[in-house]
């Protein structure tokens, strides 16, 4: 799956829980210079239908600090963000403010206004180090982080674990102690399987896997220690520790998993899983209980998608443009945002609210948000800043399904990879 729907997933997932109550290359003609226009334009992405009084308070607000400011809103369908913006761009009629998802910046860097010298040191430091440095290549702050969909978290069902003699109390922390764990449990309890999922980016990412060059030009991962990783992997799903479903493209569409119990655990899952449980299983919701994702030498955890603010080139104020996005993105706006539904904050104070330090034991959406909010610091964002991310991470997804199931050995499969990401790193 793109991390472009990962985000639309666990907004409709928190909706369902907490409402039922080409590369441009900054060529575009600059507008007219005017220091003291108040006019903004700005774009958000599928926000309008459910959240339209939280974005007409936010205006509200800001028009109270800014009496003559004009604030134009324009909510924008996710599908459509992209060519949408390339095409402003391009006839030098480009929003003030966009919402773009981090996967969609690096199409868009050489359009983007630094923002570095309309942000003061102590506005930097309110957002999560780990977030905003994301944003900053080779020094140049090109967004302001917003919210996300949380860290991953790991899911067990405490019968099928118990089942197989192992302690669900002391659960594994890493992905290979998941992998020596979900062998033993295929053992104990034929007809059942350990998790799913195949060794992607993210994983070597948290792994600390190198995957390129400093200069983003070519492949790194191909490494005797890569192969090794990728080897477990391969012997987990031959002895049934992975599901033998887990070599699909999209994981909607596993055959098995904890629905059916017919796998025990997922190592490393968005949460948003668990509202899709509660609503098809509840019998298995009662079962589950929750730990924090696996890792691996890196200690982090991956963030596949981080929503952001941007300012593109050629709008005639950037100060107050930029004014602007910090005010949709300080901790009081992005707290209130995330108590109406279930999605995780940039900023640093944010995580003091009593809304992630205040718990109902047992509740398990509550556990969620606890190891969320403790993970939160450790997160590490998952793009690559390629500009052909996507296609990178297809290609590799296509060789480890063809390495677990036995098509390709972990060497094969790594040196297929690496010889099409340089291909397709190559191409211009």
């Amino acid at each position: 799956m793109r991390v472009a729907s990962l985000l639309a997933r666990a907004l409709a997932a928190g909706l369902a829980l907490t409402l039922a109550t080409g590369c441009v290359a900054g060529t575009e003609k600059e507008k007219p210079a005017d220091a003291g226009t108040m006019d903004i334009e700005f774009w958000t992405i599928n926000l309008k239908k459910n959240f339209e009084s939280y974005i007409n308070g936010l205006i509200d607000g800001f028009k109270k600090q800014h009496p003559d400011a004009k604030i134009t809103w324009v909510d924008v369908p996710g599908n459509e963000v992209k060519p949408k913006l390339l095409a402003a761009v391009a006839a030098g009629n480009a929003p003030d403010v966009v919402n773009l998802s981090n996967s969609d910046l690096e199409e868009f860097v050489p359009s983007l206004t630094d923002l570095g010298p309309y942000v003061t040191e102590e506005q930097r430091r309110a957002y999560a180090p780990n977030l905003i440095e994301s944003l900053m290549p080779d020094g140049t702050l090109i967004a302001l982080p917003w919210y996300n969909g949380g860290a991953p978290i790991a899911i067990y069902n405490t019968d099928l674990v118990s089942k197989a003699g192992l302690d669900v109390s002391s659960p594994p922390k890493t992905f290979r102690e998941a992998l020596a764990w979900a062998m033993k449990l295929h053992q104990a309890t034929p007809g059942v399987y350990g998790m799913n999922g195949i060794p992607n980016i993210s994983v070597m990412q948290a792994e600390g896997v190198p995957v390129l060059s400093a200069d983003k030009s070519r492949a790194a991962f191909n490494t005797p220690e890569t192969t090794q990783l990728l080897t477990a992997w391969r012997d987990a799903y031959r002895s049934g520790g992975i599901a033998p479903g887990a070599t699909v493209k999209d994981d909607r569409n596993y055959p098995q998993t904890l629905e059916n119990q017919q796998v025990a655990f997922s190592a490393s899952v968005m949460p948003f899983v668990l509202n899709n449980i509660e609503k098809n299983a509840p019998d298995v919701f009662a079962k589950l209980k929750l730990g924090s994702a696996m890792t691996g030498k890196a200690g982090t955890y991956v963030l596949p998608d981080q929503q952001t603010f941007v300012v593109p080139k050629g709008t005639p104020n950037p100060r107050f443009a930029t004014e602007f996005a910090l005010y949709l993105t300080n901790a009081e706006n992005q707290t209130a945002f995330c108590k109406l539904v279930a999605i995780y904050p940039s900023t640093v104070e944010s995580l003091k609210d009593p809304h992630f330090t205040t718990f109902q034991p047992g509740k398990l959406t509550d556990e969620a948000r606890r190891i969320i909010a403790e993970e939160l610091p450790k997160l590490q964002l998952g793009f690559l800043g390629t500009g052909k991310d996507d296609r990178l991470q297809e290609r590799w997804d296509e060789n480890m399904r063809a390495m677990i199931s036995g098509r390709k050995s972990p060497s094969q499969a790594l040196a297929d990879a690496e010889k099409e990401w340089n291909a397709l790193l190559a191409a211009k």
